[in-house]
């Protein structure tokens, strides 16, 4: 709700700039232009200009310029505006207007491509608006009108005239709020505010309050608009008149109380999410949405048509001609004393800073009123100060400059006089310049000159100690006193200066300052830092090497030093005093007024820090010095893909986003899983090749002087070559596999062709010893038969040896036929058994009978038999068998189907049994039983090697089976392997 109250201006908090000079952006720095018309700060943090050649995007860095090749429709861009869903609106004199949004450009226009000049602009949380002759908006990607036309304004403003006696331009002097689709006049006369609706339409009356002088009168219309939260405002060039559309109220604000300024040439109102800030020329004045008055800055109006303040607290000028200003939020929030001055020494209490001025004198600001106040003033050149030291002996300061010396005590600041020598080796009469004293031990040593002298208050004359050129420092150290010049340090005995018996090269290097500890003496030095010394050793605090230090203050655990890098915190590490850290540091990007200190004095969180321009306040625990770095990267996708083409470039850059402080942050990168730590570099483009496909995640880390920092992340994906990819790899699999199940079969028949070439070699080689083997047997069948013949002769049986011989003749006609073949049918082989057993039985004078039963699923014609292979078993049946029988004898031969392929055949005699026979030939027919036997099997080994029969042969007497039975009994099973 806005309060009627002209006390409102009291609130400001008035900060005068440029203590220091402010950043200048130029053409030369990377603007297209110096001529800039308006500064915005999109919802990252990144800054945004409008100039006559384009918008610019600056991260603190680089500028990247937006124009029309890259889809601008108006390099003239005049107007920035950001709205609650974080675009960026331009506007320009165009049939398009649009927003940016994360680097894309978005333009739209009417459905008639009308030009447009917008001039007024309008938001909500959830809207905004632009008004060029009408008021407009997007909708459906096309600029669309809301429908209030000026055709009866020149009517309305009739009835105006009439109803209330004013007359003035309707056309400019009007406030319009689209989100309630209300019109705003100024009636001047009764202090009023008129409410229309979109129809012209009466409403109500708002009261207004307004000077007695009545600047809107006379006064020209300059703008209007409405802001966040129903704040609209009509700008004139005596003020702005404020209304809040929510409560009905209104408020008047001159330019006169803003910044003392009768009319100012330009006006600009920016309207962000919490507050709103208005702009004249040399003025910036911050408002919450109450309308109180949050802050107010003034600076020079040339430089500052325009001001805005980012959300980091930094304050941006610009001027049509000039380029951009920036005021760091470190100088505003640091205030700076005897600005242009050389401050050389500050020193002091929680009330009160004592400073010394070279070539001027001695100070002291009340740090509660900040009120400065001389101590002495001498305005004598070449007149340089050397100490401003507490002498807490003695409960007093003393002050040492090159001509005179002073000390307070009790708030009594006086002339500190330095006895001269009785021989007057120095000047003659009283001494009061210097470079240190110290009291110790009741007595005041001095140094004056390159002269060290030494007296006690009670003498008339100070004792002569000595000269040494360079000396500048003493201090009391282990109840013995040291002294530091150029040519290092010194250590007094028997009142003469003697180098310490330690050897350390650093003891010789020029001495810039001395404090000291408990257990420590602390020597600064000129270029190698700090060391810290003590009668058995020197620890040289390495992360300090380089620098020159001009102070040391010694707080706990920590060391604060005055150096020409700035100023230095360290933390001291107790176990391992060299490798103490440097923790923080300060710079004039933190607010000091050069990086080059000469002295420093720290009050609980204040950090005093003289330099030759003069004494800068630093508040350390400002949340300016805890904020993180902001790093990012320069694409636009958290994820970045390379073919295979590309592994070997991939290039990713990154950029840190701050305006003041680009200098002192260091940059590490890793990636991650190919590096585990990290490595510290001074580009921000980062290279990497020869990357094998996969992902990886590459982090940077910024660490700020404070040591606080931050990491983000860019995952980077290279993608693998075909032959790279999971189906190429599982199809090599599947082919390498093929190929091996290839030559497996390829190998797998080599080695089946090898067996068969094997096989036939060794089915020929039987087939011949089958030949030879029935070559053996057709002698031995032979000569069993002549033996028969032989006998029916010898009996004068010549009918019978004739019916013999013709029967012989037969069978050995079957036999040389069968005997030529491999194989003959079964139907063959009976007849050749059938002739042969017909034989033996005119042989045996019928005593011999036999018996052959086939079984009907036998096919005699079809199914084959090995030749010559039963007529030997049933030769030996009888002839070892049945022979020695004295009584008749039977041979009984069985075929028997098995299965579809195996068929048996069982060769049976009832004669005296293989056992039997064994023992009655045993002598005599050793040889040609074992011979026959011996052959039988051969053969049957040869067929079953040959793989085309498979014959399992057994031979049993049957007297081991029954007995009581008598005989012997021969199976054969044979299985004819037809194809294989």
């Amino acid at each position: 709700m806005i309060k009627n109250s002209p006390i409102l201006i009291a609130l400001f908090c008035c900060i005068s700039l440029f203590a220091q000079e402010p950043i200048r952006y130029t053409t030369k720095q990377g603007l297209p232009t110096n001529h800039v018309y308006d500064i915005a700060e999109d919802a990252n943090g990144f800054m945004w200009f409008a100039t006559k050649q384009g918008v610019v995007k600056f991260d603190g860095e680089t500028f990247k310029t937006f124009t029309i090749q890259d889809g601008l429709p108006n390099n003239d861009t005049w107007r920035l505006e950001t709205d609650y869903r974080g675009r960026l609106w331009y506007f320009s004199k165009s049939a398009y207007q649009g927003y940016l949004m994360n680097d894309s450009i978005y333009k739209f226009s009417t459905k008639e491509k009308d030009l447009l000049t917008p001039r007024f602009y309008y938001k909500s949380t959830d809207n905004f608006w632009f008004y060029s002759n009408n008021v407009n908006t997007i909708k459906n990607d096309q600029i669309i009108d809301l429908g209030l036309t000026p055709d009866n304004y020149a009517s309305f403003q009739l009835e105006l005239k009439k109803k209330y006696g004013y007359d003035y331009n309707i056309s400019h002097s009007f406030l319009l709020n689209p989100e309630n689709k209300e019109i705003i006049f100024i009636n001047i006369n009764d202090e009023q505010l008129l409410v229309y609706d979109w129809g012209f339409k009466f409403k109500h009356t708002t009261p207004i309050t307004l000077p007695v002088e009545n600047p809107l009168i006379s006064s020209q219309f300059i703008a209007s608009g409405v802001m966040y939260n129903q704040i609209g405002y009509i700008a004139y060039d005596t003020g702005v008149m404020f209304v809040d559309f929510k409560n009905n109220t209104s408020q008047f604000i001159s330019f006169k109380d803003l910044g003392g300024v009768e009319k100012p040439m330009y006006f600009k109102c920016k309207s962000l999410a919490n507050e709103f800030q208005i702009s004249i020329p040399g003025h910036l004045t911050i408002f919450d949405y109450q309308l109180n008055a949050l802050e107010k800055f003034t600076f020079p109006e040339p430089l500052s048509q325009y001001s805005y303040k980012d959300s980091r607290g930094n304050l941006w000028l610009t001027d049509i001609s000039k380029g951009i200003s920036l005021i760091p939020n470190t100088q505003l929030q640091t205030p700076i004393y005897f600005k242009g001055l050389k401050v050389q020494k500050v020193n002091g209490n929680r009330d009160n800073l004592f400073l010394g001025v070279n070539n001027k004198g001695f100070y002291n600001l009340n740090t509660t009123s900040n009120k400065e106040q001389s101590l002495v003033e001498f305005n004598i050149p070449h007149s340089e100060i050397y100490q401003i030291k507490k002498d807490s002996n003695q409960n007093q300061y003393l002050f040492v400059a090159a001509h005179k010396s002073y000390g307070l005590k009790n708030n009594n600041f006086h002339e500190f006089q330095i006895k001269t020598t009785k021989n007057n080796i120095l000047l003659g009469g009283a001494l009061s310049g210097g470079k240190d004293i110290l009291y110790f031990n009741k007595s005041y040593y001095c140094i004056i000159s390159s002269a060290l002298i030494k007296y006690k208050p009670e003498d008339k004359y100070s004792k002569y100690l000595g000269s040494k050129i360079g000396l500048q420092h003493l201090i009391a150290f282990n109840n013995k006193i040291y002294a530091g010049g150029s040519d290092g340090l010194s250590v007094f005995k028997n009142d003469s200066l003697v180098k310490p018996k330690l050897q350390n090269d650093l003891l010789n290097v020029p001495i810039t300052s001395l404090s000291s500890s408990n257990e420590n003496l602390l020597v600064g030095t000129d270029g190698r830092g700090v060391y810290l010394y003590n009668e058995d050793q020197v620890f040289h605090l390495k992360e300090t090497d380089g620098l020159s230090v001009q102070k040391i203050i010694k707080e706990e655990d920590t060391l604060w030093l005055a150096t020409q890098k700035g100023v230095k915190k360290i933390g001291i590490i107790p176990e391992g005093l060299s490798e103490s850290k440097i923790l923080d540091a300060y710079y004039t990007t933190d607010g000091l007024l050069q990086d080059n200190t000469n002295d420093i004095y720290k009050q609980d969180s204040l950090l005093y820090v003289a330099s030759d321009i003069g004494l800068a306040k630093i508040n350390l625990d400002s949340p300016i010095y805890t904020q993180q770095p902001k790093l990012y990267f320069k694409t636009k996708n958290d994820t970045l893909s390379y073919n295979h083409a590309e592994r070997d470039n991939v290039s990713i850059t990154f950029a840190l986003q701050d305006y003041v402080n680009q200098e002192h942050v260091t940059s590490q990168y890793r990636l991650l899983p190919n590096q585990a730590n990290w490595t510290t570099t001074e580009t921000k483009t980062l290279n990497f090749s020869n990357l094998s496909p996969g992902i990886y995640q590459l982090e940077v880390k910024a660490i700020n002087q404070h040591n606080k920092q931050t990491i983000v992340k860019q995952y980077i994906n290279v993608l693998p070559a075909w032959w790279q990819t999971m189906v190429a790899r599982i199809g090599f699999v599947l082919l390498a596999l093929l190929c091996l199940y290839l030559l497996f079969l390829y190998m797998k028949k080599r080695i089946q062709k090898k067996e068969y070439d094997k096989a036939q070699q060794e089915k020929r080689v039987a087939g011949l010893e089958l030949k030879a083997l029935r070559s053996q047997m057709n002698p031995h069948f032979v000569h069993n038969s002549l033996n028969a013949i032989q006998y029916f002769i010898q009996r004068n049986e010549v009918e019978l040896s004739e019916n013999y011989l013709s029967k012989f003749s037969q069978l050995i006609r079957l036999f040389f036929e069968y005997s030529r073949r491999q194989t003959v049918t079964i139907n063959e082989e009976l007849e050749l058994l059938t002739n042969y057993l017909e034989i033996e039985k005119l042989r045996f004078e019928e005593k011999l009978n036999y018996r052959v039963s086939v079984c009907e699923k036998i096919d005699i014609e079809e199914q084959l038999i090995p030749s010559m292979l039963l007529q030997p078993i049933v030769e030996n049946a009888v002839n070892h068998g049945l022979f020695h029988k004295k009584d008749n004898g039977t041979v009984k031969i069985l075929f028997k189907q098995l299965k579809e392929d195996t068929y048996q055949v069982t060769i049976k005699d009832d004669g005296i049994g293989i056992n039997k026979a064994k023992s009655v030939y045993k002598a005599s027919s050793k040889n040609y039983q074992s011979n026959s036997s011996k052959v039988l099997y051969e053969r049957l080994d040869l067929l079953n090697k040959s793989k085309e029969w498979t014959i399992k042969y057994e031979i049993q007497d049957l007297s081991d089976i029954d007995m009581h039975a008598k005989g012997t009994i021969v199976s054969l099973i044979f299985k004819q392997n037809i194809g294989e």
